[in-house]
């Protein structure tokens, strides 16, 4: 099927028999969690895909990150979204942390096969999406760290957290902001919190902190969090790109059983497929301009670049999230009343596909802001 050949394509390469052995495993497996789709994921070394190849990685750029997700998202939902929370972090430090600082952790997390659980801010309307509740204070040799981050995806497969932080009063790192990758090892503690059944297998739970210990050589400096905007940018426009991706393969994979049983009519089909089409194209060009930007991926400051590029790529999510919903009700409606009522995967698919409008930063959050930045003003949302 010509249907996400590209994708999928890109996704047998760099993972080889992968695709396959989702196919095999078909949606509903691939969303138990005791298939374990992610640990699958991590063993084949799924998670070194966007890591740079000097740093052991495989080298992928944004483009391909976001055909990779869509690829997944087709066949693994939860796994998509999943490994979305590690890719866009890894992808992001390789370009824009402290080179040092940021080679040594991604050597380590590319040679020990690490997934990453990327703990940011719940994305409340108001609240930055960068700043945690998290207390964070010097020790001798790194920092300690305590709080609660929930929900928190990769909590049972995690081999590294990270989170974002302000440098403690008396630290090295006071009046930077830092990320902080914290080993797995004593002090941080995994608590049920994710009730749905949907998604269930992205491992979503709770991740409570006492006093856990980073050591020095996993504190990576990111500058003074003023003098640095770009910086934030340019991690919350590759959060953008992959997770919109995700959700964009999750409702493709819903509309192509249309195809794949014949379901309904010729044109009712390829309707149903279209907004999807028109949502991907788009996000394949913004993330090709990423690529083409540089090893940096945003603009410096004073630049009005990164803040186009984050602007354009919310607008882009936004209508995304439009066109699914649009695409999913087709499809499930095109599927008929007994998939439904024998429990087939529609239902599910199509509130999965739904939950990308609850990542952050929410539509009703920034529409001032998009709105001050299309008639020529600045895009803060720190």
């Amino acid at each position: 099927m010509r249907l996400l050949s590209t994708e999928r394509a890109l996704l047998d390469r760099v993972l080889p028999g992968f695709d396959a052995k989702l196919t095999d495993w078909g949606t509903t497996a691939a969303e138990d969690p005791r298939t374990g789709a992610v640990e699958a994921f991590r063993a084949a070394g799924g998670g070194n895909l966007l890591i740079p190849t000097a740093l052991g990685g495989v080298g992928l750029g944004c483009r391909d990150g976001v055909r990779l997700q869509r690829a997944v998202g087709s066949r693994a939902p939860s796994l998509a979204v999943a490994s979305t929370m590690h890719h866009y972090k890894v992808a992001w430090l390789a370009r824009c942390g402290d080179r040092q600082a940021a080679g040594t952790v991604l050597r380590r997390i590319a040679s020990e096969r690490h997934l990453v659980a990327s703990c940011g801010a719940e994305g409340n309307i108001g609240k930055s999406v960068f700043t945690p509740g998290i207390e964070v204070v010097a020790a001798p040799g790194g920092l300690l760290v305590s709080g609660t981050k929930q929900p928190c995806s990769l909590t049972r497969s995690l081999g590294l957290m990270s989170l974002s932080a302000a440098g403690p009063a008396g630290s090295p790192y006071q009046g930077q902001l830092l990320m902080l990758m914290l080993p797995v090892t004593t002090g941080i503690a995994r608590r049920p919190f994710w009730g749905n059944r949907v998604l269930r297998a992205t491992e979503t739970d709770a991740l409570a902190l006492d006093r856990a210990f980073v050591p020095e050589e996993m504190v990576i400096p990111l500058g003074d969090p003023s003098a640095s905007p770009w910086r934030f940018t340019s991690n919350l426009l590759w959060f953008q790109l992959l997770i919109t991706a995700a959700y964009l393969g999750i409702a493709t994979g819903h509309v192509e059983r249309l195809f794949t049983e014949e379901r309904s009519t010729p044109g009712d089909r390829v309707a149903a497929l279209a907004p999807l089409e028109t949502a991907a194209a788009a996000l394949d060009s913004l993330a090709s301009e990423l690529d083409a930007s540089g090893v940096r991926g945003a603009a410096p400051d004073g630049d009005p670049g990164g803040d186009d590029a984050l602007g354009r790529a919310l607008l882009v999510r936004y209508t995304a999230q439009r066109a699914i919903a649009e695409a999913t009700d087709r499809a499930l409606e095109l599927e008929g009343g007994m998939p439904f009522v024998s429990g087939g995967p529609g239902s599910e698919l199509l509130l999965a596909s739904r939950a990308l409008a609850f990542h952050p930063p929410a539509e009703a959050a920034v529409r001032e802001r998009l709105d001050r930045w299309l008639r020529g003003g600045g895009l803060t949302l720190v």
